[in-house]
């Protein structure tokens, strides 16, 4: 069962990513602009949906071959998964009262040392990073977009 992880997963996130796209094209026509509430779900729908299909694929290609099914060489992270909802959680909560900069550097952070491997974890560059490219998302939708994001405290 194992070797069909991938097809199920890519077919179950291809039906996801198409209705993303069509609930964010319902809010795009609802609005006289261009770029609007709706542009950046459409993006994100688009390259999750090209993601997706590169998984579907290579899910049928690996149902298709007829080895036995190996073990995967990594244990579930169960803890891990549950401590990003909540760190998701308390982002989505706090992202109007404190702001998208300080929000988004502490969840990214957050979710950089979750994701790394204890003994390659660089706190230094992963900071450095992590702030770049925070206010690099926010120059980018503030002044090319126009799209204002929660300034909070700031």
């Amino acid at each position: 069962m194992n070797k069909y992880k991938d097809l199920v997963s890519g077919i179950c996130g291809l039906i996801f990513s198409a209705g993303m796209f069509f609930m964010s094209i319902q809010i795009a026509s609802q609005e006289d602009s261009w770029i609007g509430a709706g542009f950046l779900p459409e993006i994100a729908s688009v390259i999750m949906f090209i993601t997706f299909c590169f998984i579907t694929y290579r899910g049928a290609k690996e149902a298709k071959s007829q080895e036995p099914e190996k073990d995967p060489g990594y244990k579930s992270n169960y803890k891990g998964v549950v401590i990003m909802l909540v760190f998701l959680i308390a982002y989505a909560s706090l992202l109007m009262s404190v702001g998208f900069i300080i929000t988004s550097i502490v969840f990214l952070y957050a979710a950089i040392y979750l994701m790394t491997k204890k003994e390659n974890f660089k706190p230094v560059k992963y900071g450095i990073i992590t702030v770049v490219l925070v206010v690099f998302v926010d120059v980018v939708f503030t002044e090319v977009f126009g799209i204002r994001l929660p300034g909070g405290i700031l």
